[in-house]
């Protein structure tokens, strides 16, 4: 068979070339969806003109079944202050004194340690008494303070506390003049003790041999002088000056200056 001429093989293989070899794709980029960016909650600190943030701490509760108490070493007693219990069963106050430390809180108390009578009140807002029941001396006494329902059954006690009864003090000399329009004068040596032990100066004049009676009261400490018209002229007294802690369940002498006689011109 005669050859077929090369012109005619020419476009067949351009047919077959361009079935199987093509030009390569356009490429497409991939399509992307934004994502916003978080924008971060400023605290209230970071904010202009923010206010601090106040924190309320509750105000605790008091233990119905827990008193506090302070015994203080004074001339001539003991003065016992106490916190006032909030049990709803509270009858009646009653502090006890022993020589030992440990003090039982039952009713009536244990040996060594005695109720010496003047703590006895039902008020429960009467929270301070004295001791001068017993001999002034170097001894540490003990004392606890209790708090009772109607049955004697304690309700509430304090720890113990030790206290010394120390002997009373001296106020030095009484100086008393007569000052010009019927006043008379008196002055005296101020009570150097601690200011929890001292209540008041008392003045106390009598007439004719009977008691003394309270003439004036000055409740500054550092004071120690008075001017007085509430004396007769003519009469003859006898003056003397007290030093004295008082509570309302009880009192004592803390000091004192000598009996002094004077004629009131």
């Amino acid at each position: 068979m005669p050859a077929r001429p090369r012109a005619y093989l020419l476009p067949v293989l351009a047919i077959i070339a361009g079935c199987t070899i093509g030009a390569p794709p356009e490429s497409v980029a991939p399509e992307i969806t934004p994502r916003p960016t978080p924008v971060p909650t400023p605290r209230p600190s970071q904010l202009a003109g923010a206010s601090p943030t106040l924190t309320l701490h509750p105000t605790p509760t008091p233990d119905p079944a827990l008193l506090e108490l302070e015994a203080v070493s004074c001339h001539g007693g003991v003065v016992l202050d106490w916190s006032p219990t909030t049990n709803p069963e509270f009858h009646h106050y009653t502090a006890l004194r022993s020589p030992e430390r440990e003090i039982a809180p039952s009713y009536p108390p244990v040996a060594p340690a005695v109720d010496w009578g003047d703590t006895y009140t039902t008020d429960r807002f009467v929270t301070s008494a004295v001791d001068a029941s017993i001999i002034p001396s170097e001894t540490r006494w003990f004392y606890r303070a209790m708090a009772y329902d109607s049955r004697n059954r304690v309700v509430a006690a304090s720890p113990v506390r030790g206290a010394r009864l120390r002997a009373p003090t001296g106020l030095g000399q009484l100086e008393v003049g007569a000052g010009p329009d019927g006043v008379t004068r008196l002055s005296w040596g101020t009570y150097g003790g601690e200011d929890r032990c001292f209540s008041a100066y008392r003045i106390l004049a009598g007439s004719g041999g009977g008691a003394l009676d309270t003439l004036a009261i000055v409740s500054d400490q550092s004071t120690g002088s008075l001017e007085t018209d509430a004396l007769r002229s003519g009469t003859s007294y006898q003056l003397e000056v007290q030093a004295v802690r008082t509570t309302t369940l009880g009192s004592f002498v803390l000091g004192e200056t000598d009996v002094v006689s004077f004629a009131v011109p």
